[in-house]
């Protein structure tokens, strides 16, 4: 594989584990990203739960479809639509002050909207028009899949440690005492 592939074929997986894990967030936990939505859009907080609902969809399918080469140019064209999407949302954040966070992977921490979610939706739209532009024959298919689910598995955790922690760690009981006052409270 050459310097060129082996690029291209981490860029795919990068991007494809971003927006799997984005979407993914989002549809566990899409409090914030409602808030979000509401903050910026006239809508109600049924329409932008369903908003961020299918956002989220959109965005988990993309990442995946990356991975498939015969779905490639329509998730590359997807990419840079939703890249256009983060940087108008990124501008009318900025614009509007608002102090809420992106609520990008269903976290509550973050910066707000802002010159940060403008350029990673300006490099998302240039990466999707550079695949889009790019050969299918150029980009090698037989290790994306993997490499792709390593990245989502790792940034899973590193996103969503709190999580995993609450999981894995044995539940701590109170004792007889606090177990009172917290029946009683």
């Amino acid at each position: 594989m050459s310097a060129a592939e082996l690029l291209a074929t981490m860029s795919i997986c990068v991007v494809s584990a971003v927006l799997v894990c984005s979407g993914l967030g989002k549809l566990a936990a899409p409090r914030h990203a409602r808030q979000l939505f509401m903050a910026l859009l006239p809508v109600r907080r049924g329409t932008a739960l369903s908003l961020v609902r299918a956002v989220a969809v959109v965005e988990a399918v993309v990442g995946a479809a990356l991975l498939v080469p015969a779905g490639r140019p329509a998730a590359a064209a997807a990419t840079a639509g939703l890249g256009a999407g983060f940087a108008a949302a990124g501008l009318a954040g900025r614009q509007r002050g608002t102090t809420l966070p992106c609520g990008c992977f269903g976290r509550p921490e973050g910066r707000p909207l802002g010159v940060r979610n403008v350029l990673i939706g300006l490099a998302l739209v240039g990466f999707g028009t550079a695949l889009l532009l790019t050969s299918p024959a150029a980009l090698p298919a037989d290790r994306m899949a993997v490499v792709a689910a390593s990245l989502v598995a790792g940034m899973a955790l590193l996103l969503w440690r709190g999580m995993v922690v609450d999981l894995v760690r044995p539940p701590t009981r109170p004792a007889g005492a606090e177990l009172s006052k917290e029946i009683a409270g």
